[in-house]
This record gives C-alpha cells, structure tokens and sequence, in this order.
C-alpha cells in the first residue's frame, strides 16, 4: 500500500511540475532541469539502487556513441536485456539487495529507451527514400555522450513510461512546437477521469479482491461463480493501470512532451508520420498559432478503445501502446525468421515484465485466443453495416477478448506457478476450453459463412 502511494505521489508531483518545467525557453536549463528533476525521482525512489540505472545508462552512452550504428543496436539491446533480467532481477542470487519494485519499473522502460536510441541511430543511416518519416532527422545528427544520459533520466515517463524515441524528446526541447500548445485542458480532463478511476478502483478492489480467488472459500464456489469472477477481477487490475498510465501522460502533456499537428499524423509511440510538415513548420513558427495539436505520440492507453473493441490484437495495440509499438517496430519487423516473429515478440515482452510465471502464461498464450480472432473478425468485415450478423458477430468478437483479457490476466495477477495452476484447476481451465471451443465452431463454419473474393474464384477458373 505505501508504495502505491509513493508511486501515485511521485506521478502527481511530475504533473505539478510541468507547470513551471514549460516555461523554460532555454533549450540547455530545460534539458538540465528535466535531467535533474528525473535524477531526484530516481533517487527518491532508489535510494542507493540508483547505481544499477547509472550503470546501465553508462555502458548505453558508450555503446551509442562509440560503436558504428551498424552493430550498436544489437549490442544494446542484448546488453540492455541481459542487464535487466540477469543482473538487475536475479542478483540477490548471488548476495546482491533486492531492489525496490519502483527501481525495476525505471530500469525496464530504460531498457526500451536506450536500445530504441541505438535502433534509432541505426536507422538514421539508412532511411527511406525521400524520408518522410524523418529517421536521419537533425536529432540523430550528433548524439552525445551526455544527451544519452539526459534522454534517460529525463523525469517524463521514467517511472512509468509511456515509451517515447529520443527524436520526440529532441523535438520537445529544441523545436518551437511547446511554446504553441496548452497541455492543460487535455490533462484537466485525463485527471477527472484519473479521479473516477480511483473511486471504481477502491469499490471493485473492496468487492472482489484478487487474493480471494486462492481461498478455500473460493473454491468451494458454485463453477458458474467461479467462472465469472475473473471478469470484475480483471476489471480491478485495469482500473489500477488507468491510473498509472493517465497520470503518466498528464505529466508528458503538462511539459509538452510528444505536442505535433494533427496534420503531421502523429502516432503512437513512433511521432509525426509526416515529419517534412514538422520540420518545416519549425523554419517559421509564426505559422504553429494557427495548428491544432494532438499528444497522440504518448497516448499510451486507450481506454475508450480497449474497452469497447472487439478485436484481441486491437486490444493489444491499445493496451500501454507506446510499448507495443517498440515491440512491433524494434523486435517484431526486425527478427529474421518471420515465422517465429509473434512467439519470439510475446517471450520478450514476457521477460521484460519479469521472471514469473504469470507472465509467461498470460502473455504468451494470446495467440490461443487469436486464432478464433483472425477468422471471425473476416466474419464481421464481409458482413453488411448495421446488419444483424454483424451485430452478432462483434458481440461474440467482444466476449472472445473480454475473455482473453480477464482468462490470461488471471495469471498476470498472481503471478506464481503453482497460484495460476490452482486457479486453472478450480475453474476446470474453462478459459482454455471457451477459446478452443469457439476457434473449432468458426473454424467449422468457415467455409459456409467467409464469401470468397473474386481473386480467389478467377484462381478456382
């Protein structure tokens, strides 16, 4: 409970001070000043642990800047992992202290900065034709030594993320794009609804309590009780990393962090897709008065979105999307054998959570639930709008991901082996058996229900 207040705490105080974080127009006092700021929340936090952050932003800084690009992000990113999960997670196997759990929520969105500045510096060397993305941008010009160290410790999002790319927090001090927006009335309404979050959290956390679920009490349950109380215990946890995330990005938006046009098409994780319009909106910033701006860059949690989508990989990609973009960019497209692209992509993402089971079983059973996913969400497309097959359809698209979510995210929550195995047995593994279930009956209606396209008869002919 103390650390959740600390956690909650420290949140607030990075959205206080943005207040006065933004009205610093000097781009170097506001490099420091962010850079300090983060140090002292570092510390706070860490106490003496904060030397397994230097360290590993130390041996990045040397990795970025003295390496060629061509090799740095392979190195990085084995470096930065191994230091996570070995190092850092199982030194008290050899007599190291264990650190504070706020100390591994920095180190793990590190770990995604620092090899994403090395990925990034790998790509400024060979960017698209024409680069209208803007990887070789002028921020990948001249990355120094230091400038690693203040992407790093730079207090927006280093305790919880969201994920960023050091292009974004370049532009955010050297460009003139903060001076044109007011992050506070998107974050007035972010922190209403943080405050609603709050209340429905302590409500559902009174009411059904995830510890329940191993007592004898429990268990002895009517299988229908059982079955449905993973639901409003998966709602709790959601609840629990609204607010995290929405305070999260109130603190980025406050120091106008990831602030673009909309007529850039800024996305999640990656910035302006157009970055041509940025920067030439930059050589004459008279003309930003007149842009409407979007912080879709940081947007790390949909919460409209995931809870009204009725599809598991839409979901996924609205759940902490800034990391699923790191995933999908830096892992995913970049692993050589692509049939092994999805398994080798959820393993990671499992690992950089931690050690424990739990995470393994929830992240890395998705695809279970996606294979009904794929074929029905063909269903709902071929079907005509505001039908009642499409209707139809989207509700059991809903159900199937609500289940996944609330099935898998059992596991997330309990975290041990033998607590997740306990849990499975209780509810007779009904989660396992509604996703194979559902998989074989579209499966089996598949050749009935999908309309084939016109290509595929002329194939037939």
């Amino acid at each position: 409970m103390w650390a959740d207040v600390i956690y909650v705490a420290t949140l607030l105080f990075s959205v206080v001070i943005g207040f006065y974080y933004r009205q610093i127009d000097d781009p170097q006092v506001k490099k420091w000043m962010g850079t300090l700021i983060g140090f002292v929340v570092a510390r706070f936090v860490s106490g003496k642990h904060i030397l397994h952050l230097l360290f590993s932003t130390l041996i990045n800084a040397i990795i970025i800047t003295k390496l060629s690009p061509k090799v740095c992000h392979v190195v990085s990113i084995c470096f930065s992992f191994f230091y996570l999960v070995i190092i850092f997670r199982l030194g008290e196997w050899v007599g190291l202290p264990t650190p504070p759990t706020h100390t591994n929520l920095i180190l793990m969105i590190m770990t995604l900065k620092l090899s994403g500045l090395a990925f990034e510096v790998n790509s400024a060397t060979n960017p698209a034709p024409g680069d209208p993305e803007g990887v070789s941008s002028e921020a990948l010009k001249n990355v120094g030594f230091l400038d690693v160290f203040h992407y790093a410790f730079s207090y927006m999002g280093l305790l919880t993320g969201p994920y960023y790319r050091y292009r974004t927090y370049w532009d955010h001090i050297y460009r003139p794009l903060t001076k044109y927006v007011d992050g506070w009335p998107p974050t007035l309404y972010k922190l209403k609804l943080t405050g609603c979050f709050i209340i429905l959290y302590f409500i559902m956390n009174t009411l059904y309590p995830s510890k329940y679920i191993l007592t004898d009490e429990f268990a002895e349950r009517t299988f229908l009780y059982k079955h449905l109380y993973m639901y409003p215990t998966f709602a709790v946890f959601r609840l629990r990393m609204y607010i995290g995330m929405t305070l999260a990005e109130c603190a980025c938006q406050m120091a106008g962090l990831g602030a673009y046009p909309k007529k850039c098409k800024p996305l999640q994780g990656l910035g302006p897709k157009d970055y041509k319009t940025i920067e030439a909106l930059s050589a004459t910033p008279e003309e930003l008065k007149n842009e409407e701006f979007s912080f879709d860059t940081i947007h790390n949690m949909d919460v409209m979105k995931l809870e009204t989508c009725q599809s598991v990989r839409t979901a996924m990609k609205a759940w902490n999307g800034c990391i699923q973009y790191w995933m999908g960019v830096y892992v995913y497209k970049r692993f050589p054998v692509k049939c092994l692209r999805t398994i080798v992509t959820l393993t990671l993402s499992a690992v950089w959570h931690g050690w424990a089971p739990g995470y393994f079983f929830c992240i890395c059973q998705i695809p279970l639930f996606m294979l009904t996913d794929d074929i029905a969400m063909k269903f709902y497309n071929q079907s005509e709008e505001n039908s009642l097959a499409k209707k139809a359809w989207y509700m059991l698209l809903w159900y199937e991901k609500t289940t996944c979510m609330a099935y898998l995210g059992v596991s997330f929550l309990l975290l041990g082996f033998r607590d997740t195995m306990h849990y499975y047995r209780v509810v007779y593994f009904s989660g396992h058996v509604v996703a194979l279930l559902l998989y074989v009956t579209v499966l089996c209606l598949k050749p009935y229900v999908l309309k084939r396209t016109v290509e595929s008869k002329d194939k037939e002919k």
